[in-house]
C-alpha cells in the first residue's frame, strides 16, 4: 500500500518537473525541425521570404538556405543563414512570421520587420523544445502544417489549417530538436 501511495504522490511531482511544461526557450542559436506524418525531423529553411520544410540545396533557389535563429524581444524570432549547411544567401537578421485570420496566406514567412498588417512577428514561445505561438488573447496554438510544394522532398510550412483543404496537406510539430537520426529518405 505505501509503494502505491508513493507512486501515486510521484506523479503530480514527475509532471511538475517535465521539460514539456515547463517554458523555455533555447539560449544558443538554433535551427527548427518539422516532425509529422512522412515529415522526420526536417530542417526549416526560407529563400528570404517564406518558409519550407526540407533541405535547402535540394532547392533551385540560391538565396534559400537553412536556418540558425535566435531569440529577440517581445518573444521574436530572428533567422539569419546558417552557412555551415549550404550557400550564404544576401538576407540575414529577417524576423520569423506567422499569418494572423486576416490573412489570405496561411504560408509562413520572414521580413525585416517585427510589423505587419496580417502576420504576427511576436509571441513565440517554448515549451520543452516545442514550438508555439501566443496570440493576442494570450491562448498558445500550434497550427503549423505542411504542404509539398513543386521541388521534390520540400514542402511549404504554413499555419492555421482550418480552412485550408489542399490536398496532402500534413499537420506538423515544430521542434528546436534536430532528429536522433537524420534520414535522407523523406526529408
Amino acid at each position: 500500500m505505501h509503494l502505491l501511495q508513493s507512486l501515486m504522490l510521484g506523479i503530480p511531482m514527475a509532471l511538475a518537473g517535465s521539460p514539456i511544461i515547463v517554458q523555455r526557450a533555447p539560449t544558443a542559436p538554433f535551427g527548427l525541425f518539422a516532425y509529422g506524418d512522412g515529415i522526420g525531423g526536417a530542417p526549416v529553411f526560407t529563400d528570404g521570404e517564406n518558409a519550407f520544410i526540407g533541405r535547402a540545396t535540394r532547392s533551385n533557389d540560391s538565396e534559400a538556405a537553412q536556418i540558425q535563429f535566435i531569440s529577440g524581444t517581445d518573444n521574436s524570432l530572428l533567422a539569419s543563414p546558417n552557412t555551415t549547411t549550404g550557400n550564404a544567401p544576401t538576407w540575414s537578421n529577417l524576423t520569423f512570421m506567422v499569418p494572423d485570420t486576416t490573412s489570405s496566406s496561411h504560408q509562413v514567412g520572414f521580413t525585416n520587420s517585427t510589423t505587419s498588417t496580417d502576420r504576427s512577428g511576436s509571441g513565440f514561445v517554448f515549451y520543452g523544445d516545442f514550438l508555439l505561438h501566443k496570440n493576442t488573447d494570450g491562448d498558445l496554438k500550434a497550427l503549423w502544417y505542411a504542404v509539398p510544394s513543386d521541388e521534390d522532398r520540400i514542402w511549404t510550412l504554413n499555419w492555421n489549417s482550418t480552412d485550408d483543404d489542399t490536398e496532402g496537406k500534413v499537420v506538423v510539430t515544430l521542434k528546436a530538436t534536430p532528429p536522433s537520426r537524420p534520414t535522407d529518405k523523406n526529408n
